[in-house]
Order: C-alpha cells, then sequence, then structure tokens
C-alpha cells in the first residue's frame, strides 16, 4: 500500500505577507504513528496590517503567541522531506499549495475539493464529536483549532468515507 498522511498546519503571516507555518502535525493513514511541532519565528518587525492579521488569527485560530515554540522555522523544509510519505492529505487549497511548495515531488491531496471532505467545523460539531486528542499547549484552550485535534479529526472522517 502506498505510504500515506494526513497533515494539518496553523500559520502567521510573515514578511511581504508570506504565510508561515506556526503549528504542524501529521498522521498516517494507519493511525500508528503521529508527530507535532510548534515552530519558533524570528522577531521582524512587520507592518501593523500584518500584526492585525496576526492577532486576529491568535484570537479566532490558533490560539500561539508569537514567542512561543519548539523547533526553528528553518527545520521546516528538513520535517518535510523527512517524512517520506508518497502522499499527503490537507484540508484546504492555501495550505496544499504552502506544503507542495516544501515538498514538490510529494502528491498533495486537498481534501475538500478532491475528496469532498466537510469543513473543520463541521468534523468537530454535535455532542462528543471531538474526541480526538490535542497537543499539551491546546489542552486547556480550543482544541478543535489545534492541528493534531485536526489531523485525527480528518483521519476518522477518511477512514469512514473513503
Amino acid at each position: 500500500m502506498m505510504s500515506s498522511a494526513i497533515l494539518d498546519i496553523q500559520c502567521v503571516l510573515g514578511p511581504n505577507s508570506k504565510y508561515l507555518i506556526k503549528e504542524m502535525s501529521v498522521v498516517d493513514l494507519e493511525g500508528l504513528a503521529s508527530q507535532h511541532w510548534i515552530f519558533k519565528h524570528s522577531r521582524t518587525p512587520n507592518t501593523s496590517k500584518i500584526e492585525d492579521v496576526n492577532m486576529w488569527l491568535f484570537r479566532n485560530y490558533h490560539q500561539l503567541s508569537s514567542d512561543c515554540g519548539d523547533v526553528e522555522y528553518s527545520e521546516i523544509e528538513k520535517i518535510l522531506k523527512s517524512l517520506h510519505f508518497e502522499c499527503i492529505y490537507v484540508k484546504g487549497e492555501e495550505k496544499r499549495q504552502i506544503i507542495q511548495d516544501f515538498i514538490p515531488n510529494v502528491e498533495i491531496i486537498e481534501m475538500g475539493a478532491d475528496l469532498d471532505c466537510p469543513r473543520l467545523d463541521q468534523l468537530h460539531a454535535g455532542p462528543g464529536k471531538n474526541i480526538q486528542p490535542c497537543c499539551l499547549y491546546h489542552m486547556n484552550l480550543d482544541s478543535a483549532q489545534c492541528t493534531y485535534n485536526r489531523v485525527f479529526a480528518l483521519l476518522k472522517w477518511f477512514k469512514n468515507n473513503m
């Protein structure tokens, strides 16, 4: 069987309004192996518009402060290339493009357009729906925004629908 995984990211806006990965998680399709990273970004002066966007992303999505992170951002390409998956599933065209730019030789499938997967917030809707694990950072925050939580929600959907 082809070696495949589900990957999710949360981003911040960096210089030149380019999205930079802040948090990333991956789980293989068997659900046997998983990994989670929060990336450190060097503090660069940003425009007030970029700062406003990042504050909005912090409040409404990832809840990851700009100074948190345990892995240098410069390691992302090496990490992605070390995964050795032939195919990676992501949710969202922007995420697909961001990951594809790092690993152009890997097939990146966008689960929404290509597989008709519902929106992430719909995967968590209803009582008892969000029972997937989350990272320690998001444990007491909104775990539905945690990439680790979301790769397991996407994996559950994938196993039930593919």
